[in-house]
């Protein structure tokens, strides 16, 4: 799914709603680097790990290339949601 500002205020108003227990998701920002796939960034918010994995992409002038957001929920080893960039 490609990531929009619609998924990520979605993600958002999860997130903060009253009844949301924080950290029942992560979020990881993910990259390519040489072909190999690497997690640039992990958080309990959508916007935050945003914020960072384009950081770490900035940082490293493009070396690792930022690809999507993958929703995991805690305790399970796949992603439930996968947001393209």
């Amino acid at each position: 799914m490609k990531y929009t500002e619609e998924i990520k205020q979605r993600e958002l108003k999860i997130v903060n709603s009253n009844n949301y227990k924080l950290g029942t998701f992560i979020y990881m920002g993910m990259g390519k680097c040489n072909e190999r796939t690497v997690c640039m960034s992990v958080a309990y918010k959508i916007d935050y790990c945003e914020r960072k994995a384009l950081e770490f992409e900035k940082e490293t002038n493009g070396l690792v290339k930022f690809t999507n957001i993958n929703k995991v929920k805690i305790g399970e080893l796949e992603a439930i949601e996968k947001f393209y960039i």
